[in-house]
């Protein structure tokens, strides 16, 4: 016999005592209130996705007590909103454990499930790949689902004493899905044909995640950038969700306040960082061709508009650029928000550039033809080591900084094969992916090779702010400059030209940013 429809769910308010309750985190799906549940004799409306994972988290024999935003929080109410958002990471730190629901699962992922199990149930004795093929695809299924690309879930994973996976009817911890992540990073550049199926099948994305877990926090504007591609119903959350998990704010610092517009919200997270931080790393996720008259040039892309991945975003042990070195931003707010000034240098200006990288596919054919034009423009003893530097922005296919020795897939990559590549060369290979999509490649004025957004034009300026670890492009409009975007430039992202900087070799400008 087929299990009863569950036709209605009675429900009680109980006063908040840690550890006797389970937290629930899960994607909203489609908002459209259709389904209803009493609660201490009221009715509330839910949605279809709530209502689903209420009906596999019930126990037939007792009562379960759970916290779940959308029936404890009161969602029309903004004061109420403002006071709970301080308190997620204590409610879902104190709560026995985090349930993560991803759904019902139909009859395709039921091979996938009973992979993960045994899996872990046999210590990663079996080979990956002596799974059946259609176990491999699911994992695909698995990691599309919405849960994935929810930006508090962050904050929800990271807080967590423990956390179990809820996928349909089954349920499985979280350090299992951990065991099969790593078998696949063992394993994804094998010559097998399953092996590229497996690679692409989103589990970074699950990684991701755990890194976040097992390091806990990091500074604030690195969480906004390493989180860019995460969705938020209400858009202020790109901010909000990750107050609690950032090293160097107090609770106090930002107050989340849901009567500003979001445009607000991140102008004052710019005020707040330049002012009393110091730092504008916040701007460097800016770009030209996403703003408009009401929108400045520099302000953060909280809309998710700007395609690019920002270059110092890796989420923990990634190399980090740190081209302005140890300075301190100096900031001028007088007409602010209209228009940011800030000390900089001008170090250079694009002088030549070719066509860009779709966000998609790297052509092989494009990065010989840079090769081509970089040998024809650069001084020749630095070359090879700036291009294959370049390619890569100084970064292998972990996000660590690139070691000499990791250059010399150069060749082989270049050359091409129709032959399966060395895990060596494929590394590599995936490192210029990582680098270059979406990406236009330039050449300076003065020898350097760069990566820059696709919107760069001939005689755009580059420079290094105070305070801002990346190059900036900057492009004249009228008595200001607009934020093209951020880029890769050979021989400054590490600190190459601070000393110069600091020694006067480049002249010190105010420059305002509108």
């Amino acid at each position: 016999m087929g299990e009863e429809p569950v036709v209605r769910f009675d429900c009680r308010r109980v006063e908040y005592d840690r550890d006797t309750y389970d937290a629930l985190s899960y994607a909203w799906g489609n908002m459209e209130k259709t389904n209803e549940i009493t609660i201490d004799g009221g009715i509330l409306s839910i949605t279809e996705n709530l209502f689903a994972a209420l009906t596999r988290l019930r126990s037939p024999t007792e009562s379960r007590c759970l916290w779940i935003d959308a029936i404890c929080i009161d969602q029309e109410n903004v004061q109420e909103r403002n006071h709970q958002v301080h308190m997620m990471k204590r409610i879902f730190s104190t709560a026995s454990s985090v349930v993560v629901w991803l759904g019902d699962a139909d009859s395709s992922m039921y091979a996938t499930l009973e992979m993960i199990l045994k899996y872990s149930w046999s210590r990663g004795r079996k080979d990956l790949f002596k799974y059946p093929e259609e176990s491999l695809r699911g994992l695909g299924s698995l990691f599309e689902r919405p849960w994935w690309k929810r930006i508090w879930i962050v904050q929800e994973v990271v807080a967590a004493r423990e956390i179990v996976i809820l996928l349909g009817r089954t349920i499985f911890p979280w350090m299992m899905l951990a065991n099969l992540c790593r078998a696949i990073q063992l394993m994804e550049f094998l010559a097998h044909p399953q092996a590229l199926m497996v690679r692409s099948c989103g589990y970074q994305r699950f990684t991701v995640l755990d890194h976040f877990r097992r390091n806990r926090s990091m500074p604030l504007v690195r969480l906004v950038h390493c989180t860019q591609y995460y969705q938020a119903t209400d858009l202020r959350d790109k901010l909000y969700a990750l107050l609690g998990m950032a090293s160097d704010i107090s609770p106090d610092d930002i107050i989340p306040d849901y009567t500003k517009s979001v445009q607000d919200v991140f102008l004052d997270l710019v005020k707040f960082m330049a002012v009393e931080h110091r730092n504008l790393d916040v701007v460097s996720t800016g770009r030209l061709s996403i703003s408009d008259s009401a929108i400045p040039s520099w302000l953060p892309d909280w809309r998710g508009l700007n395609p690019l991945r920002p270059l110092n975003s890796e989420e923990f042990g990634g190399h980090f650029y740190r081209a302005s070195g140890n300075t301190d931003a100096v900031v001028d707010m007088t007409e602010f928000p209209l228009a940011l000034t800030a000390e900089g240098w001008i170090t250079d200006t694009i002088d030549l550039f070719d066509d860009g990288v779709t966000l998609s596919h790297v052509e092989l054919q494009t990065i010989r033809r840079w090769q081509e034009i970089a040998r024809d423009n650069v001084d020749p003893t630095v070359m090879r080591s700036l291009f294959w530097r370049a390619i890569v922005m100084d970064k292998d296919h972990m996000g660590n900084q690139a070691t000499p020795s990791f250059g010399k897939a150069l060749d082989a990559f270049i050359a091409g094969s129709n032959k399966p590549r060395s895990k060596f060369v494929q590394q590599f290979s995936d490192a210029v992916t990582r680098a270059v999509l979406g990406r236009r490649f330039f050449i300076t004025k003065n020898g350097r090779i760069g990566l820059g957004p696709p919107d760069i034009q001939l005689g755009d300026q580059i420079a290094i702010l105070k305070g801002c670890h990346v190059p900036l492009i900057l492009r004249k409009k009228g008595d200001y400059m607009a934020l093209v975007g951020e880029a890769y430039v050979s021989a400054m992202m590490n600190g190459e030209l601070v000393s110069d900087l600091e020694e006067g070799r480049y002249t010190l400008k105010s420059i305002s940013l509108k």
